[in-house]
């Protein structure tokens, strides 16, 4: 069994992999908008990341992992929930 951060990179990077092909113009908005978002509300879970800008979980889950191999954002797990903030502000 993989270990918890040796499997969420592995996933964060096939994910970095998967969204190249998306191309730049989305992928940076998306990725502005979170990033911005947790600017404004460090420590924020998925879901309230997702229900702030009016997206699926799925895809900014996705997203956070996509910023987090980029180095843009950190997380932090609290029991069953894992913490999101830009980089370096948790």
């Amino acid at each position: 069994m993989m270990s918890g951060k040796v499997g969420c990179l592995r996933v964060a990077l096939s994910l970095v992999k998967a969204a190249s092909s998306i191309g730049p113009v989305a992928l940076d908005d998306i990725e502005q908008r979170i990033v911005q978002s947790l600017d404004e509300k460090p420590s924020s879970s998925i879901s309230e990341v997702a229900a702030r800008l009016s997206i699926n979980r799925s895809t900014a889950s996705k997203y956070l992992h996509v910023l987090k191999a980029k180095g843009r954002v950190d997380c932090r797990q609290v029991g069953p929930v894992k913490l999101w903030s830009v980089g370096g502000s948790i």
